[in-house]
């Protein structure tokens, strides 16, 4: 049975088309259309810093004010630019 060549799969790829219309609710009416978004969980925090989380839990959290709730914990978008703002420096690399 082994001829020792291997097998090849064939794949198909098969295009997933989205409806035009939102997905409708049990009770029939559409989901409430909310504007933009005010706060991010930390693992979203850090993908926008383009940081891991593990660095944005060592670096970063600390000097951010957050919110709490249960085991949630959510960071303001202006938090977020509030650090960046204050924590950011002038750029002395390569210069004597």
């Amino acid at each position: 049975m082994s001829s020792g060549v291997p097998h090849q799969l064939e794949l198909e790829v098969i295009r997933i088309e989205s409806s035009e219309k939102p997905r409708s609710r049990r009770n029939g009416s559409s989901p409430p259309r909310l504007g933009p978004r005010l706060a991010l969980s930390p693992d979203e925090a850090a993908a926008l810093l383009g940081v891991s989380r593990d660095y944005f839990d060592e670096h970063v959290i600390d000097d951010l004010r957050i919110v709490r709730r249960g085991r949630r914990i959510l960071v303001a978008l202006a938090e977020l630019e509030r650090w960046l703002d204050s924590s950011a420096t002038r750029a002395t690399l390569g210069r004597a």
